[in-house]
């Protein structure tokens, strides 16, 4: 007779990263303070004028969508990681996508510090290149921090090259086009820009009904 014994299936091993990285501490504190003394206060302020109105439901309704996209995010900024092992590099970034890379893909690194409109607040930037000059990813020293961004680059072992000079954040994203994210975009600006447009046109609408009606 044949063997009737079904085969074990055999247990899938998680990966065994040589180097893993989370986002800074400071970074979570200060996300969850934001939430606490600012996002929270004036979420319930939204709800309580809207009250004696009809438009309390509205206004629920948007605090209540606001306030799970926060979870999403604060979910993804305590689960976010950089592992690198002798296979590839896994990027669980907390806004972008994830990804994995074959560390074989990994050619050359871009070393450069950005700033914004204050020359005194600097950021170092990370972004990784293919043979043919394709962006794999990016990491910025103001979520992973100074010596996170020296670990990765001792530890990939690649070409590497640093730009001596800070350079606005305007400009680097022109040099680098195709490593801007997705909340980089123009129409990301646009679509932010229409809503905070609505929200303020909104905030002074029921001000204004609530003068009026006193």
């Amino acid at each position: 007779m044949g063997d009737l014994t079904a085969p074990v299936a055999a247990h899938v091993r998680a990966t065994a990263y040589d180097l893993v990285l989370r986002p800074r501490r400071s970074l979570v504190r200060s996300t969850i303070l934001s939430v606490v003394f600012s996002a929270v206060p004036l979420a319930v302020a939204l709800v309580w004028v809207s009250l004696p109105f009809r438009l309390w439901t509205l206004v629920a309704t948007v605090v209540i969508a606001l306030a799970v996209v926060v979870g999403i995010v604060f979910t993804r900024l305590t689960t976010a990681f950089i592992g690198i092992d002798p296979v590839g590099v896994t990027v669980r970034g907390v806004v972008t996508p994830n990804r994995r890379v074959p560390r074989e893909r990994v050619h050359s690194l871009v070393l450069a510090t950005t700033h914004g409109s204050s020359v005194e607040r600097t950021s170092r930037e990370l972004v990784a290149f293919d043979a043919d000059g394709g962006h794999l990813f990016r990491l910025r020293s103001d979520v992973w921090g100074d010596a996170g961004i020296d670990r990765v680059v001792e530890s990939l072992g690649v070409q590497v090259t640093e730009d001596p000079r800070p350079m606005p954040a305007r400009e680097f994203a022109r040099r680098y086009p195709t490593s801007r994210s997705w909340y980089e975009q123009r129409g990301t600006y646009v679509v932010v820009g229409v809503l905070a447009v609505l929200v303020v046109s909104g905030l002074l609408a029921i001000e204004t009904v609530t003068l009026f009606g006193a």
